[in-house]
């Protein structure tokens, strides 16, 4: 039965005329029986009012979603049942206007401090009293109808401070971030596809190799088309997208032909492991000048791989390795990569404990200069792979992180780890995230780069409010002091960040 939203509205619970419908003669034309009659039927209206009612009032609220890095992917709509509002920004979450369509705001603020103690090992401007980073974001999603939506977000990120200005990714004043309608051709029981066309944002995966890079403050968006869902018990992505590079003035940002990112990804569940998932994926990179330790010209890069993940009771676990193909101006590209992260979880008393252990390997260039390049490249990696600090990239390292994480509460958590590097090859450099060389193998035959003990402090006071505080240690290894400047690094942040 169809519950009735609105008894006091004749158009949503059905005819309520006293007259009768045409083409219907009453039984009894008057009389008690008549009135009698009447009487047992509005009895029984009102008991079926009263049913449907009590099934509105019976069906309970769910739980207020989390807030998403992928803000699109937040789903309002239960918020149609007017009991369910209980936030003081639900009023703007789900604004109703027609049958069937609503539109959704939301922002993120964040205000942030950083400090770097001698960036870049020695390399980059000191700054003892640290700088400013600020991010606004304000998006708007309006859903017409089941098959088709619009989404749309505006971004200013900020720098104030900083001793040798903004960095690249620190400052774009006002840009579109994402603009983009969504058709779903595909629409039933559990299958759906959809087909996005526009500014969108994509992270895919465990997001080691294509991140937001939420942790910059600057986020990475793609033009393009992207076709995503599920058919079969099959997820499945596919794209076709130019990178949107980050510009600093206002709405200025713009993609280029030569600079691309494209693939195809398809995943499944399985019972091969424990809470098993498994992704295989194809993609290609383009970028018009690259610069490796092992040589530089326009770039098309093609990673072939595959994902293996799951999260038990108390056991999780992600498997990822692959290879990489192509060519950097007339050298060919050899590359591979393996990144696994397993922990364990203990439930305590008082709230659980994760004892993890990272270990990653990409490969760098063996013999520079004989016509093949061997470094790795994490395509768009963020922060993650060596924490908020992002000293050192994915490219010719190995990475061993052992980790202990405590959640004390619902509401904070606290996370102490060790990062480990080492080159992978002894004639191939060192690079950052964004697969730019910081130091040249120069001279030195030493393996190990560095470690890096990293504190991290989260609080969520609310739902709406997260305050993150980080800080780490990297003491530089014999590769870097044979490669001088060699500097330790002590790197603070602290940030507060507001979402509706």
């Amino acid at each position: 039965m169809i519950p009735c939203i609105a008894p006091w509205r004749r158009s949503t619970c059905g005819n309520t005329s006293p007259h009768r419908p045409h083409g219907l003669r009453s039984p009894v034309r008057s009389g008690g029986d008549g009135r009698h009659l009447a009487f047992a039927l509005l009895l029984a209206g009102a008991g079926d009012g009263a049913a449907a009612a009590a099934e509105t009032a019976a069906t309970p609220c769910p739980l207020p979603p989390a807030y998403l890095a992928l803000r699109y992917e937040e789903d309002w709509s239960y918020l149609a049942d007017p009991r369910c509002a209980t936030d003081k920004w639900d009023r703007v979450k789900y604004m109703p206007f027609g049958e069937g369509r609503y539109v959704s705001l939301g922002g993120d603020a964040r205000i942030r401090y950083e400090r770097f103690e001698n960036p870049g090992f020695g390399t980059g401007p000191d700054d003892t009293n640290g700088y400013l980073l600020q991010r606004y974001l304000l998006h708007a999603d309006m859903h017409w109808n089941p098959r088709w939506r619009f989404f749309g977000q505006l971004e200013s990120a900020l720098e104030d401070g900083r001793n040798g200005g903004p960095r690249r990714t620190d400052e774009n004043r006002l840009d579109v971030n994402q603009l983009f309608a969504e058709w779903t051709p595909l629409l039933r029981d559990t299958d759906r596809l959809s087909l996005r066309v526009g500014r969108q944002e994509v992270e895919l995966g465990s997001a080691q190799f294509t991140s937001v890079r939420d942790g910059l403050n600057d986020r990475l968006s793609f033009d393009g088309i992207r076709l995503v869902g599920e058919v079969n018990h099959w997820r499945v992505h596919a794209m076709a997208t130019r990178v949107v590079p980050n510009r600093i003035g206002m709405f200025d940002d713009g993609s280029r032909h030569d600079e691309t990112h494209s693939g195809f990804f398809i995943a499944r569940s399985h019972t091969l492991l424990p809470d098993g998932n498994a992704v295989a994926y194809a993609s290609r990179r383009t970028r018009p000048i690259t610069d490796y330790a092992g040589g530089n010209g326009p770039e098309q890069r093609y990673t072939v791989g595959t994902r293996w993940w799951g999260t038990g009771d108390h056991f999780d676990y992600s498997y990822e390795f692959g290879i990489q193909r192509g060519h950097i101006g007339v050298s060919d590209i050899r590359a591979w990569y393996v990144n696994t992260n397993s922990g364990w979880t203990e439930p305590l008393a008082w709230g659980r404990t994760r004892f993890g252990l990272r270990f990653s390997i990409g490969s760098g260039d063996p013999s520079p200069g004989d016509g093949t390049i061997g470094t790795f490249s994490p395509l768009f990696a963020a922060t993650a792979y060596s924490g908020l600090a992002g000293l050192i990239g994915p490219s010719n390292s190995i990475n061993l992180t052992p980790s202990m994480g405590v959640q004390i509460d619902e509401n904070r958590w606290t996370t102490i780890g060790t990062s480990l590097f080492w080159r992978q090859s002894l004639a191939d450099g060192i690079y950052n995230i964004a697969t730019e060389l910081l130091r040249p193998p120069g001279s030195s035959d030493a393996r190990f780069v560095g470690v890096q003990p990293t504190l991290q402090y989260i609080w969520t006071p609310t739902r709406h409010v997260t305050i993150n505080t980080t800080l780490s240690y990297f003491r530089t290894g014999t590769f870097l002091r044979e490669t001088p400047p060699g500097e330790n690094v002590t790197y603070f942040t602290i940030w507060w960040a507001y979402r509706f």
